[in-house]
């Protein structure tokens, strides 16, 4: 009962953040999951609010993070200039196991060897890198506080 109430959840979740009119589109892992949140969908709490919103759902078995990758690669190195000899991907740190093994799919390795072209990985950070300040914020000394609060 648990897993139909936790997808009944996701469902609102989506149809709550779902335009009227529109198809909220929401990623199961496998079959098994799909046949609880077609169960949960039916429910008359759901219904209603299907109703209410105008909105429909759908499900959609996502892909595995590696082939995710793998596909993301393979598009931007058939894509890449004929001039490109190295393609470094960013990835954050909680992806960069999945981009690694994407990386080394013998498909992938196939797909640079033919281009002559070398990759790597690069884990970049959640926090940005960036930094805009105003010249208020320049002059009070905001930005060194915050820059120091970083280090």
């Amino acid at each position: 009962m648990a897993a139909i109430d936790r997808a009944k959840e996701i469902i609102k979740e989506a149809i709550r953040a779902t335009q009227a009119g529109n198809s909220a589109r929401i990623p199961v892992e496998d079959q098994a999951n799909l046949a609880v949140f077609q169960r949960a969908l039916r429910s008359a709490d759901i219904q209603r609010m299907l109703v209410q919103k105008n909105v429909s759902v759908e499900f959609y078995i996502a892909e595995p993070p590696i082939e995710q990758a793998k596909k993301w690669m393979l598009k931007f190195i058939s894509e890449a200039p004929a001039d490109v000899r190295e393609i470094v991907f960013p990835y954050r740190a909680r992806d960069c196991a999945d981009a690694q093994a994407a990386l080394e799919l013998a498909e992938v390795q196939a797909a640079l060897t033919r281009r002559g072209i070398t990759a790597s990985i690069q884990r970049i950070d959640d926090q940005p890198s960036i930094v805009i300040a105003s010249i208020d914020q320049v002059i009070s000394g905001e930005l060194d506080r915050y820059m120091r609060e970083r280090e």
